[in-house]
């Protein structure tokens, strides 16, 4: 009952006490929704669109991986607001020719969407905080957030979070058993350019201006887990061949 009495004391006086409700991002009439013809990643689309990757999860928070999967037989479909829809058509080649790019340089080919696409329960460990787990699965801190509708970024000893990895962790076991080749193409050494990022810049634009380079690549290279990130002036590597 006191829970209760709160909430209706909230609705009452939310004037008062500037407890105002945010307006909603984009309303369902505004959308429509596209039909995916190969596999592609939020970014992928965010990059060569220019649509936010956080307005793409928010319009279709069924894809956990922030990947659209193509299977023969199978429908999926991207929501996009409906003014951006045919943005997307107009770039629909460029998105699936950078999806072809970034699939074809990868050191080894990412796992089956549906492989992926399972829940796993990690118990937090002394040391743990949500940056370090966010980057031992590639996902976003935000997202283990929703996924477990953490209020802040606190977490305790043995607490339990739901995580849909990106990627596989590697055991410290494994660590040794891994090639030096492999480890040496991930962390990549040697000569490199500095590139500056320029106003209008995607990640996509700037593996054009270089051969043999593709947006997995700049991404490993310089720490980029999304494309938000980069913003006019930052400072990429660009290691040559």
């Amino acid at each position: 009952m006191p829970a209760f009495y709160a909430t209706m004391y909230l609705f009452e006086y939310q004037k008062e006490h500037n407890l105002i409700a945010a307006p909603p991002q984009i309303r369902h009439f505004e959308t429509d929704t596209i039909q995916i013809k190969k596999t592609i990643s939020f970014d992928h689309v965010s990059e060569t669109t220019g649509i936010s990757s956080e307005l793409i999860q928010f319009l279709n928070p069924a894809y956990k991986l922030d990947i659209i999967p193509f299977v023969e037989g199978k429908n999926y479909a991207i929501r996009l607001p409906r003014k951006n829809a045919f943005n997307f058509i107009e770039n629909e080649n460029a998105i699936y020719t950078l999806a072809a790019e970034d699939a074809s340089k990868r050191e080894k080919p990412l796992p089956k969407y549906f492989e992926m696409d399972k829940r796993i329960r990690y118990k937090v460990k002394s040391g743990d905080f949500l940056g370090k787990i966010a980057n031992k699965f590639g996902v976003r801190i935000s997202e283990i957030k929703r996924w477990n509708r953490l209020k802040n970024s606190r977490l305790k000893v043995g607490q339990r979070l739901s995580i849909y990895p990106k990627k596989l962790a590697i055991p410290k076991s494994s660590v040794k058993v891994s090639s030096t080749k492999k480890n040496t193409k991930s962390n990549k050494k040697g000569a490199y350019d500095l590139y500056t990022v320029q106003k209008g810049d995607s990640l996509w634009t700037i593996s054009r201006k270089f051969k043999n380079v593709s947006v997995d690549e700049i991404k490993k290279w310089n720490d980029i887990w999304s494309a938000k990130s980069i913003k006019p002036g930052t400072k990429l590597k660009i290691y040559k061949s």
